[in-house]
């Protein structure tokens, strides 16, 4: 096997999170250990409205009227969408908005390659932004409901990803057009795709669907390349009940990854992450719209054993998302994707937990495993964490099996009490937690020390 080559700095990372509820955003950033010795747009300023209505003008227009025309707007913008119609998608967008509709221009054109089965719209017509003298001024007569954009990729998602749409409609001559994504700013974001920052071009393989722009296919490949043969090795573990496709997306720079999973924080250490979308919260939990998002720097950077632990990590959380409820700890989510990542590969433990081997070795055990404000990126000892978090793993499965580990995990999962880990772990082991840290303290003496 290859040497691994991991710059210096360059960390592996998952995210559990970036799963976004439909009213509140719930972002989990989850960073993979540091190998270090293995071979490893914002809108411009929108276009001068003509002369500004008072709010109380705004006030005036026929709420049904409205409610029912920019519905029938975005049912028209959706219907362009998904024929490809460039022409009919632009004339729902604002005629005296010279920028925006450039831009809007390069997203329908950007989408024309993407295997979609679903892009609808749905309007909350009840709840709306507040009028504010400035935005008066500067658009006229508009209105601001909630609106959800729904979408599918074809053969890959099951069911719709929810993305919020900032969007700001605008009156013309008797007539609603779409204004602005991005008048509200972090308090009312547009969710950001790939199309959002130029052309797609579309890889697929047997199991897995690779979204990149061009002038990046060779990272594109590699990508689908280790999906590929990430999907059964995860499978040959967590068993053949998940969907096996996954898609990847790879972005051209570290700033548009910023913009896909905003409120994750400093993304510039990380290879690849997983996000996922929450949709019914309060009504159990269903996550849709998996994705394994790459850092197409760091990523690049990585040697051929380094790309398959990091894509088969993020594979892990693809197919174990369903099964990783609320009462899951953090530190179990990375340790299970870690051990599936690290499993077959022959790197030594010795190698790949090097910062928490050298702090064993100075004495430094640690009394209590990771808890999830641990994973935090900004911390200093987020690679031991990470290296906690699989060797206590890879105790579970090393003495009571992969069939027990994972029975353990999905019961945790299925249990939405406080005290699930206590409960499952007593009933697949015998062992209480702290007979279990006792004995996880251990074997980090043991193979560390």
């Amino acid at each position: 096997m290859p040497p691994l080559t991991l710059p210096a700095g360059v960390r592996w990372s998952s995210l559990r999170g970036a799963e976004r509820f439909l009213s509140a955003v719930l972002a989990l950033q989850l960073v993979i250990a540091t190998l270090a010795v293995l071979g490893l747009s914002g809108d411009p300023e929108p276009a001068p409205a003509e002369a500004a209505p008072t709010s109380v003008h705004n006030a005036r227009v026929d709420v049904h009227t409205r409610a029912v025309a920019v519905h029938d707007l975005l049912t028209a913008r959706a219907d362009a969408v998904r024929r490809h119609d460039r022409s009919a998608f632009l004339a729902t967008v604002d005629p005296r908005a010279t920028a925006f509709r450039t831009l809007q221009a390069s997203y329908v054109d950007a989408l024309a390659d993407v295997p979609l089965s679903v892009w609808e719209y749905d309007l909350d017509a009840a709840h709306e932004q507040p009028h504010t003298t400035a935005l008066d001024e500067l658009r006229g007569q508009w209105w601001a409901p909630d609106v959800t954009l729904r979408y599918a990729l074809a053969g890959y998602d099951t069911r719709p990803t929810m993305q919020e749409q900032g969007l700001t409609f605008v009156l013309r001559h008797g007539r609603w057009y779409v204004g602005s994504d991005s008048d509200f700013g972090t308090a009312r974001r547009t969710g950001r795709g790939l199309w959002d920052a130029g052309a797609v071009q579309v890889q697929t393989g047997g199991s897995c669907l690779v979204l990149s722009h061009p002038g990046h296919d060779r990272l594109a490949m590699q990508a689908l390349d280790e999906c590929e043969g990430a999907v059964p090795r995860v499978t040959k573990v967590w068993g053949p009940g998940w969907s096996q496709k996954v898609v990847v997306l790879v972005p051209s720079s570290l700033a548009e990854l910023s913009s896909l999973v905003p409120g994750a924080g400093d993304l510039s250490q990380i290879a690849a992450l997983a996000t996922a979308e929450l949709v019914s919260p309060g009504k159990g939990y269903h996550p849709v719209g998996d994705r394994v998002l790459i850092n197409p720097t760091a990523f690049a950077q990585l040697g051929r054993l380094g790309r398959r632990v990091v894509i088969t990590h993020e594979v892990t959380h693809v197919a174990s998302r369903p099964a990783t409820g609320p009462m899951v700890p953090t530190w179990l989510v990375e340790g299970l994707a870690d051990y599936v990542g690290y499993r077959d590969t022959g790197v030594p433990v010795m190698v790949a937990a090097e910062e928490l081997r050298a702090d064993v070795r100075a004495g430094l055990v640690p009394t209590a495993l990771p808890a999830d404000s641990g994973f935090d990126g900004s911390r200093a000892d987020l690679a031991q964490n990470y290296e906690m978090s699989w060797l206590a793993v890879r105790l579970l499965a090393s003495r009571y099996g992969e069939k027990q580990l994972l029975t353990l995990y999905r019961t945790v999962g299925g249990d939405p009490r406080r005290g699930a880990f206590d409960r499952a772990l007593r009933k697949t082991t015998g062992l209480t937690s702290v007979g279990f840290v006792a004995a996880w303290r251990s074997e980090l003496r043991r193979v560390l020390g």
